[in-house]
């Protein structure tokens, strides 16, 4: 099931998802080390573009990807970016065309061996796979009950869904694709939220899509749920909070 196919799901997305990605190509550009910037760059399962716009700093032309043409229909119009509708698995261009690609938080939904295979087809020569994940890990500044809130009371009631999240990323795997594992590194990304902003990013979140997709519940009910269950954490609807992701970057290399 592509969770982030419908319509409502595509709108939500595109008010709701943070934008840190930004700060991520920062850590990128700073392992990998270009001479100057990258002629070209894809960014795939690209979403609304957040992700595929932060590669302007270091990529002369983007282009971005997703499979589904909802999601891609939110994405800011740029004469900088091409954007196309493409599954992960089978991308549109030619073979060694891209120094980078690009995957943020959606590799545990492909089919990873064969994507795996399309972007050792499309990268040059030593270019570059980056997969990263900013991942929702419950810390918000000032208190430690908020920690215990998501797992236990939110998880407890909208579990995530089946993903991939067991995929072998050893270099005895890799090697075999013309691929090397090369570095993981990991970080915080701080993003502040006031209560009906945490709210909408939750309803994005596939574990509430599947929930509603599925007709066990509604958006509004959610909401309403939400609503109450976060007003112990936000005083007043003005409140900000400060709420920290983990961010894990995978540097992965083309072999020759």
């Amino acid at each position: 099931m592509n969770y982030f196919d419908p319509k409502i799901v595509a709108e939500r997305y595109a008010r709701g998802r943070p934008d840190f990605h930004s700060n991520t190509i920062k850590h990128v550009e700073a392992f990998i080390k270009p001479r100057g910037k990258l002629n070209k760059a894809l960014d795939v399962a690209c979403g609304t573009g957040l992700s595929t716009k932060a590669l302007l700093s270091i990529a002369t032309n983007v282009y971005g990807t997703d499979i589904s043409e909802q999601i891609l229909g939110y994405a800011a119009p740029s004469k900088e970016i091409n954007y196309s509708i493409a599954p992960a698995e089978e991308q549109p261009f030619a073979d060694g065309e891209f120094d980078l690609i690009t995957v943020s938080s959606g590799v545990h939904w492909f089919d990873i061996d064969r994507f795996l295979a399309e972007a050792n087809r499309l990268l040059k020569s030593k270019g570059w796979l980056v997969l990263y994940e900013n991942y929702f890990i419950s810390e918000m500044e000032g208190n430690d009950k908020f920690k215990e809130w998501f797992p236990n009371v939110y998880l407890a009631k909208y579990p995530s869904p089946p993903r991939n999240n067991t995929y072998s990323w050893t270099n005895e795997n890799l090697h075999s694709k013309n691929l090397h594992f090369v570095e993981e590194e990991r970080f915080k990304n701080p993003i502040v939220f006031n209560k009906k902003q945490l709210a909408l990013y939750f309803t994005t979140q596939s574990n509430i899509i599947s929930a509603v997709e599925n007709g066990t519940t509604t958006y509004a009910a959610v909401e309403e749920w939400l609503d109450n269950e976060l007003t112990p954490f936000f005083n007043s609807e003005e409140i900000i909070q400060t709420i920290y992701y983990g961010n894990w970057i995978k540097f992965i290399q083309r072999l020759d």
